[in-house]
C-alpha cells in the first residue's frame, strides 16, 4: 500500500473541509468571476501542479546518482535538480488550499526554517537503509525540501564539506546519503499526490475551482471563490513580509537580525525563494503564467477601478525590483545591508496593503485574515 494520499482520502478530506466552510454573500450577477476563476484554474494553478510534478520527478535519480557517484558533479546536479523543484513549488504558494491542505502536503513538503537538531536526530535513530515509508512517518521538521536542503548544501565549507559529510565512503555517509534519497523519493511522491488531486484524472480539484459558481461543491458562487482566492494572496503575503523578512531582519522581536530564520539559508535561494513566490502571486493576479494566460483578479478590479488596478501592478514591480535589489546572500544582508532589505520590506507591505484593503473592498471580499501592521 502506498504511503501516500489516496484520491478518495483526497474527497473525504475535502468533503469534511466543506461542513465549515462559508460563503461570501453571493452577488447579483458573478458571470465575470466565474470567468475568472475558471482560467486561474487551468491557465495558473494546474499548469504549475503539473510543473512541481514534472520537476521533482528527477530528484530521486539526481540524489540517487550522487550517493552511488559522489563527485563534485553529481552534486551539482542534485543541487540542480532540488532548486529545479523549489521553483514550482514557490510559485504554488499563492494557492495553498485545497488538497495541499487537506492532505497536508504543504507541510511535508515545505516546513521551515529547517530544524538541525531536529534533522540530524531524526538521521541518528533511522535505519542504516532508510525506507521511504520511514520518511513518511516522521515529523514535518525532519523532511521535505529544507531537510533535503540542509543535506546537499554548505554554506560555509561550500560542496568540499558536502562530499565529505555526506558522500563519505564510511557507514555515517552513508547512512547520511540513504537518507537524503529517501527524502527526494518522499518529494517526489508528495508532488505526484499534489498533481493528482488537481488533475482531472485524479481528484479532479481542478474542477472545483473552475466550475465556482457552476456546480463546484466547493464554492457555489463565482464570488465565493473569488474571495477564497483574494484572501490566499494576501495571506501569501503577509507571510513573505513577515516571516520571510521581517521576522529575520529583527523588525517583529526587536532583537536584531537572526540568519536562522532565513529560509532556504543553507542553498542561499533565499532571495530566489522570495521573487520565485511574488511570481506566483503575481501570476494569480494577472491570470497568466509562463506562456499560458486568461483572465485573472486584475480584470475585475479594473473593471471596478483602474487607478486600483494600476497602483497594484505598480507594487508587484516594485516589490520584484526591490527585493531583487538585495545583496545576496540575505542570511548576511540582514545584518551587512540592512537597508536594501529594508527597502524590500516596505515595498512588500505596499503590495500585501493594497491587495488585503483597496483589492478586497472593491471586490466586496470579507478578509478573513487579520492584516494589522505591526510590522
Amino acid at each position: 500500500m502506498s504511503p501516500f494520499p489516496s484520491r478518495s482520502t483526497f474527497l473525504l478530506a475535502m468533503a469534511l473541509s466543506l461542513a465549515a466552510s462559508s460563503c461570501e454573500t453571493p452577488t447579483a450577477d458573478d458571470t465575470a468571476q466565474r470567468a475568472v476563476m475558471r482560467d486561474l484554474a487551468y491557465e495558473v494553478m494546474l499548469p504549475i501542479y503539473e510543473e512541481l510534478e514534472q520537476e521533482a520527478l528527477p530528484l530521486p535519480a539526481s540524489v540517487g546518482a550522487f550517493c552511488d557517484a559522489p563527485t563534485e558533479e553529481t552534486l551539482s546536479a542534485a543541487q540542480a535538480a532540488w532548486r529545479a523543484a523549489r521553483v514550482p513549488w514557490k510559485h504554488a504558494e499563492a494557492f495553498r488550499f485545497g488538497p495541499v491542505e487537506d492532505l497536508r502536503l504543504g507541510t511535508a513538503l515545505d516546513f521551515w526554517p529547517a530544524r538541525v537538531d531536529s534533522i540530524e536526530a531524526a538521521i541518528a535513530a533511522a535505519p542504516e537503509t532508510v525506507p521511504v515509508a520511514h520518511i513518511t512517518s516522521l515529523g514535518v521538521s525532519t523532511k521535505g525540501l529544507p531537510a533535503l536542503e540542509y543535506l546537499l548544501f554548505d554554506p560555509a565549507g561550500g560542496n568540499a564539506a558536502v562530499l565529505a559529510s555526506l558522500g563519505s565512503a564510511d557507514a555515517v555517509g552513508k547512512k547520511r546519503c540513504s537518507y537524503a534519497r529517501a527524502l527526494a523519493e518522499a518529494i517526489a511522491a508528495n508532488a505526484t499526490a499534489a498533481e493528482d488531486a488537481w488533475s482531472l484524472e485524479g481528484g479532479a480539484f481542478v474542477d472545483q475551482v473552475a466550475k465556482a459558481g457552476t456546480g463546484s461543491v466547493v464554492f457555489p458562487t463565482g464570488q465565493d471563490g473569488i474571495a477564497r482566492v483574494v484572501n490566499l494572496l494576501i495571506a501569501t503575503m503577509q507571510a513573505v513580509n513577515e516571516n520571510r523578512v521581517s521576522e529575520p531582519l529583527g523588525v517583529v522581536s526587536g532583537a536584531g537580525p537572526d540568519p536562522s530564520l532565513v529560509e532556504s539559508r543553507f542553498s542561499d535561494d533565499s532571495i530566489d525563494d522570495l521573487l520565485n513566490i511574488l511570481r506566483g502571486v503575481e501570476d494569480v493576479y494577472l491570470g497568466r503564467h509562463g506562456e499560458r494566460g486568461g483572465r485573472g483578479i486584475t480584470e475585475l478590479v479594473a473593471a471596478r477601478s483602474p487607478a486600483i488596478d494600476a497602483a497594484v501592478r505598480k507594487a508587484f514591480s516594485d516589490a520584484m525590483a526591490a527585493s531583487a535589489a538585495i545583496p545576496p546572500p540575505l542570511r548576511e544582508a540582514i545584518s551587512k545591508d540592512p537597508a536594501a532589505v529594508t527597502k524590500a520590506h516596505d515595498a512588500l507591505r505596499v503590495l500585501r496593503r493594497l491587495l488585503s484593503t483597496d483589492v478586497a473592498s472593491v471586490l466586496g471580499v470579507s478578509v478573513t485574515l487579520s492584516d494589522n501592521d505591526g510590522d
